[in-house]
């Protein structure tokens, strides 16, 4: 298994979809927050994105494709390069064959958005159809084909279509050099790979240092020196956030019990894990569990 197949296996994220149709009039899409990634494909006409980043708005046409992470600016999605609307009050939804653009809307909820591994990758991940890549290309092709001509569960087909978008452009970062540190920088140096594997696959096991840099080849200052300056942390330190980042996912899905959150993450006994947990989130696990996601 390969190091970004064992980071999304292990946190199971899951993509919602937010919209999917057509807008008309002087519309905006308003889609910010510091939790989630929202993203945003153009399935139809043009729509134009403000950021206070850049100078101009940029273009988006048929195919493109746009990803906003928490730590992003402040951004709007609009009709016009030349008016941002102050309020979604014109904005006209409508069915894709009648809009004037079209869109497929979705969010991917983060348990951990200021970790070091959303971090690493760029708050805005912006991906032209032409730069795409035959999988990104043809996944994108299949959504806007159920997004523009609905059927039986087209929905549903969209949304599980979706989960692969945000694999995809990961990998898009990575392959295309758009990522100089952090995790999936990190995974570009194949020793680093295999101690970050080790974490992503199997967090309950007690690791050490020794083992890791056993199991990588290296000793233990060049491990370490060189993991705390592409990731950002130690691998035990690391260990310790990653364990977060899942238990964080773990919690919210039907039938987890905190027992077995606690024994996946590693820890012996469930005072031990609700204690880390909540210095982590500043609540315990049960609560954590009990809140609406995003609230």
């Amino acid at each position: 298994m390969d190091v970004l197949t064992s980071l999304v296996n292990g946190l199971n994220l899951h993509a919602k979809l937010i919209y999917s149709g057509g807008v008309c009039g002087r519309w905006l899409m308003d889609h910010n927050s510091d939790r989630s990634v929202f993203f945003h494909m153009l399935s139809k006409g043009e729509g134009w994105v403000y950021t206070s980043k850049w100078d101009a708005p940029l273009l988006l046409e048929k195919g493109d494709l746009i990803l906003f992470l928490p730590h992003s600016d402040e951004h709007f999605l609009s009709y016009s390069k030349d008016h941002l609307p102050d309020t979604m009050s014109d904005t006209q939804l409508m069915p894709w064959a009648d809009g004037e653009a079209g869109f497929v809307c979705g969010e991917i909820e983060l348990g951990m958005p200021e970790s070091l591994i959303w971090r690493s990758l760029p708050p805005e991940i912006v991906i032209k159809r032409s730069h795409a890549g035959d999988a990104l290309t043809r996944l994108i092709e299949l959504i806007d084909m159920e997004a523009s001509a609905p059927r039986f569960g087209s929905g549903s087909v969209v949304e599980r279509l979706c989960d692969s978008i945000f694999i995809l452009a990961m990998r898009h970062c990575i392959e295309n050099e758009l990522v100089d540190r952090g995790v999936f920088s990190a995974m570009q140096d194949r020793r680093l790979a295999a101690v970050l594997g080790l974490i992503h696959e199997q967090p309950w096991e007690t690791w050490t240092i020794v083992e890791f840099c056993r199991r990588a080849g290296m000793s233990k200052t060049v491990l370490s020196e060189k993991f705390a300056a592409s990731v950002g942390a130690s691998p035990i330190e690391y260990l310790g956030q990653w364990r977060m980042q899942i238990a964080s996912h773990w919690l919210r899905e039907p039938g987890m019990t905190i027992e077995r959150v606690a024994e996946r993450c590693g820890y012996e006994s469930v005072p031990a894990f609700s204690k880390a947990f909540k210095r982590t989130f500043g609540k315990t696990p049960g609560a954590y569990r009990r809140e609406r996601p995003g609230e």
